[in-house]
């Protein structure tokens, strides 16, 4: 079982820190961390990244980017082909595609076929890569997979495309992620762990690292097992069920993230070591 993080919270650690990136890498690396999960743009310089991760024995796991399959389907394309090659290049075995969001006035359906025909697209061009397209559970309303019966819907009519499975996401949209599992367990190939918190005292000092699900009430980043989604028993569920893929910690807006990076990678080892 190898863990992984995301590489914006190794920024936001060493400028909270006022340590080098370095300095935050190898506090990564010494949490038990060795792979990272990279938004595309901060890979576009790919052979100094390459040579800075390479020199902390870090690695990619999965490379993420947002797309607008229901307008720029050109300029996409475009995109998807440098995301595949890129992640070819970092040796990354997975890719997270977000596809756009909804627009109003157009009817749902209409939008979800034109979301599943991009993705579709994407993933025929993924194989000649080596590499896995997947979604996952999105905290925006406006989203094609921000509900499990929308990606379940994705993924049964986008031949190859795989799951990313979020634990803290569902809470959003007020979905249990237990159930979630239960509904697209079958092509998981990746997970976030999110917790969330609806403590304020986890709030930084305006409040703004905090965001409000569907009724209103403002969840705040947890460290894994620190807050209300229960997982350490999705861990367990997610081992029992033969899941030997990557384990990656996510806490955006963690007024520590240094702190929370230790306390996350702790609690996840103590759990799987155990299994």
């Amino acid at each position: 079982m190898r863990l992984s993080v995301f590489y914006e919270h190794i920024f936001e650690a060493a400028q909270q820190s006022g340590i080098t990136l370095e300095g935050a890498l190898k506090h990564a690396k010494s949490c038990g961390i060795d792979l990272l999960e990279c938004d595309l743009w901060r890979l576009a310089e790919r052979e100094d990244v390459k040579k800075l991760l390479d020199s902390q024995g870090m690695g990619v796991s999965c490379i993420y980017a947002h797309f607008d399959f229901l307008h720029d389907i050109e300029d996409s394309e475009r995109k998807y082909l440098y995301l595949l090659s890129t992640a070819e290049y970092f040796g990354a075995e997975k890719v997270l595609c977000i596809p756009g969001f909804f627009e109003e006035g157009r009817e749902k359906e209409e939008q979800m076929k034109l979301f599943s025909e991009g993705i579709s697209r994407m993933c025929g061009a993924a194989n000649s890569y080596g590499v896995t397209v997947t979604v996952e559970d999105f905290d925006d309303i406006k989203s094609p997979c921000c509900r499990m019966a929308d990606i379940r819907y994705l993924l049964d009519n986008c031949e190859g495309l795989r799951y990313t499975f979020d634990t803290g996401n569902f809470r959003y949209c007020l979905e249990d992620a237990g159930q979630a599992y239960s509904m697209l367990s079958d092509r998981i190939a990746h997970v976030h762990l999110k917790d969330r918190s609806y403590d304020i005292a986890r709030s930084d000092a305006g409040g703004t690292n905090g965001k409000a699900d569907l009724s209103g009430a403002v969840m705040y980043p947890a460290e894994v097992c620190g807050g209300v989604i229960g997982i350490e028993g999705l861990i367990r569920k997610l081992m029992s069920d033969g899941y030997d893929g990557v384990l990656a910690i996510e806490h955006f807006g963690a007024v520590d993230q240094l702190m929370y990076m230790k306390k996350s990678a702790e609690n996840i080892l103590r759990i799987t070591e155990g299994i």
